[in-house]
């Protein structure tokens, strides 16, 4: 009688932990609650270089996945996810998901260190600015808690908000093996995290001044009353020459309509390949331009980096 009460109170025991077991709290119910839905557009920032302008914005990796991790360099739960957020981005942004790193730290040298000690060597942005008191970008994204992990869509919208880094590794997965992430290699994300990486003369608004001072409108485009855009890929290297420039984008977005409406389908399908053949053409020689950058160091060695200028063609 015994042998069989114990029998029964381990049973009892054991449906008890296993209903204990699965009714474990999923982390997101209680602190991603807020987050952005999917379907809604993610709200724009710019990822500026030296606390200057630069036109690296969310909005321009369009056409990729995007993941954004908010977190701060005082943050236990951050630095513990950092492992596997390296082995994540290095699986996946050679198949074209970029990556950004959002923190909430308000000391440049704590939030730079941490990022140079534990190499995550993709794009990284701060405002230093105390988090849900100085910082807007955390009231756009509704970010309560850190670690805190989006995934952007391709067409700018939010895919999965999560405060649970295995989620994210679980979609980017599904995405993969249905064929939705492009295999193809792409250039290494531009990091400004470090105070020494490579520095056009000037800094970045005299940059932008080069591009517009140095880029012609194309005759052809000019003639039909078209705009566009083209973005370059360039490589500075360790002694600051610039090189291996790239279009890895080509639109026109407008044009004159009523020009175009006299022409055949066949012809303005021809005449915008050849537009945005003059645009790409036009970039590039505004690249062949560019004079040598101040050469940048990372762990006291030289670097090389990758980046991307946007060229923009408009007639007002």
């Amino acid at each position: 009688m015994k042998k069989l009460l114990l029998m029964t109170m381990l049973l009892l025991a054991g449906v008890v932990m296993t209903n204990a077991q699965g009714n474990v709290e999923d982390p997101d119910v209680k602190y991603a609650a807020d987050l952005l839905r999917p379907g809604t557009v993610a709200p724009e920032f710019v990822v500026d270089a030296k606390d200057t302008t630069d036109n690296t914005s969310l909005s321009s990796f369009r056409g990729s996945y995007v993941v954004i991790d908010f977190w701060a360099s005082w943050c236990p739960d951050c630095r513990r996810d950092i492992p596997k957020l390296k082995q994540i981005h290095d699986e996946y942004s050679p198949k074209s998901v970029r990556f950004i790193g959002v923190s909430f730290d308000t000391d440049r040298d704590a939030w730079v260190g941490c990022i140079q000690k534990n190499k995550m060597n993709w794009l990284h942005y701060s405002e230093l600015k105390k988090w849900k008191k100085e910082s807007k970008i955390d009231q756009d994204y509704h970010v309560n808690w850190i670690p805190t992990y989006y995934i952007i869509d391709p067409d700018g919208k939010v895919l999965l908000g999560t405060v649970v880094l295995d989620k994210v590794e679980n979609e980017l997965r599904k995405l993969s093996e249905n064929g939705l992430i492009d295999k193809r290699e792409i250039e290494d994300d531009k990091c400004w995290a470090t105070p020494d990486a490579p520095e056009f003369p000037g800094g970045e608004v005299a940059r932008q001044k080069f591009v517009s001072d140095n880029l012609k409108y194309p005759d052809i485009a000019m003639q039909y009353g078209a705009e566009g855009k083209v973005i370059m890929m360039l490589e500075v290297d360790e002694n600051g020459n610039c090189g291996n420039f790239k279009a890895v984008d080509c639109t026109v977005s407008n044009y004159n309509r009523a020009k175009f409406d006299k022409l055949t389908t066949f012809k303005q399908e021809e005449l915008k390949k050849a537009i945005s053949l003059a645009f790409a053409k036009e970039a590039y020689n505004v690249l062949k331009k560019m004079p040598v950058w101040k050469p940048g160091v990372w762990n006291g060695k030289p670097v090389r980096i990758k980046l991307r200028q946007t060229f923009r063609y408009n007639l007002k």
